[in-house]
């Protein structure tokens, strides 16, 4: 253990005294919350997902006036009360709800034109849907102001159930991408980069064991690119708010002590197995371009991987199994406030056996002498 430590100690001053080196721990996560911060400026609502162009939203309908047909518009459903109808409209599971003034008859007649309340929820793209359906509908008719009482509201959103599927989406895909990118920083110049400078077969003839060596850089690294991942992970935070033009508030989210941890183990494994694959490629390199050259397509295959996690959709938790897949699928679970603590656990679990396999292969590696000291 002594030995490991010696490494670790000589790794953090040769990276602590790099002011390049130190300049990349702060640098991505200052230009993540510039770029985003910008992009957020322009952004002045969040899309909505495609709707299949046959779907038929469902609607409560309170006192429907005579004459006015909905048949293949909408399909009605029915409620005790109209509270009940808002709960369904705030858990996504009606379309919208659509009420018309009891004295519809007296009003028309009159030089106001009578009020239609219209409910809906915007973070559910049926119910957007729907709500633009019923505006188009009664603005055909030009006989009723529509959600005119500027005290109620019509938006049922659920602002906390909105910034948790917002979050899902975007954190895993860009914690992928930066905590790749600081794995890359740092793992090419630890172990190319010494074979390139000739450092490394001193090292090699230490009375060091080769494994501790390997465990040494390991745990040296994954600090490195822990730091700079923290660093481009406030600046995602804090340029979510923006980034969503304001659609939701961050201090409304209601993650508990347990999803920090779990968020927490799952960003410790991921950076271990990404700086272990990217240290197994530097070890096989000759020099740090070679190495750069390797890492650089397994970088976008993670990356894409972290965007996957956007798109599917699995009840089987064995899918946690998979390496960074099922790490990211974890993380949105937790981020959108549906974890599987068997699937974070499994994904933790597959991380760190993934992470230990690599570093037995690593240290194999550095007992071959064809591969640590080729030019």
């Amino acid at each position: 253990m002594k030995n490991v430590l010696t490494i670790i100690k000589k790794e953090f001053v040769r990276f602590f005294t790099d002011r390049r080196m130190v300049l990349m721990i702060f640098l991505p996560g200052i230009l993540i919350y510039a770029i985003y911060s910008l992009m957020g400026n322009f952004m002045s609502e969040m899309g909505q997902p495609d709707i299949d162009k046959d779907y038929v939203p469902t609607a409560y309908i309170i006192g429907l006036p005579e004459g006015l047909s909905v048949e293949g518009v909408f399909k009605i459903k029915s409620y005790e009360n109209s509270e009940a109808a808002k709960t369904d409209i705030y858990d996504s599971k009606l379309d919208i709800m659509v009420v018309f003034p009891a004295d519809f008859k007296e009003n028309y007649a009159g030089e106001t034109k009578p009020e239609v309340k219209v409910y809906y929820n915007s973070a559910s793209a049926q119910s957007a849907f729907g709500y633009s359906v019923a505006i188009a509908l009664l603005n055909e008719l030009n006989a009723f102001k529509i959600n005119s009482d500027v005290s109620e509201k019509f938006d049922l959103v659920n602002s906390e159930s909105l910034a948790a599927d917002i979050l899902s989406m975007i954190i895993p895909m860009l914690m992928f991408s930066l905590l790749a990118s600081s794995c890359m920083a740092v793992a090419p110049e630890s172990i190319a980069g010494e074979k390139e400078r000739g450092t490394m077969a001193t090292l090699l003839i230490t009375p060091v064991k080769r494994a501790e060596i390997v465990l040494g850089k390991i745990i040296s690294l994954s600090c490195f690119a822990m730091l700079s991942g923290f660093s481009s992970f406030i600046g995602v935070i804090l340029s979510l708010p923006k980034l969503s033009g304001g659609v939701f508030n961050l201090s409304s989210m209601s993650y508990g002590v347990g999803d920090y941890f779990m968020l927490f183990g799952l960003i410790i494994s991921i950076v271990l197995a990404m700086i272990s694959v990217f240290s197994v490629l530097s070890t096989l390199a000759k020099n740090v371009k070679e190495a750069s050259m390797f890492i650089t397509p397994l970088m976008i295959v993670i990356i894409v991987l972290g965007m996957c996690t956007t798109f599917i959709k699995s009840s089987s938790v064995a899918i946690h199994l998979i390496p960074f897949l099922g790490s990211g699928l974890a993380m949105s679970g937790i981020l959108s406030a549906a974890a599987s603590p068997v699937g974070v656990a499994l994904a933790i679990i597959s991380n760190l056996v993934f992470t230990a396999a690599l570093t037995v292969l690593m240290a194999f590696m550095f007992k071959n002498e064809n591969i640590m000291l080729k030019k």
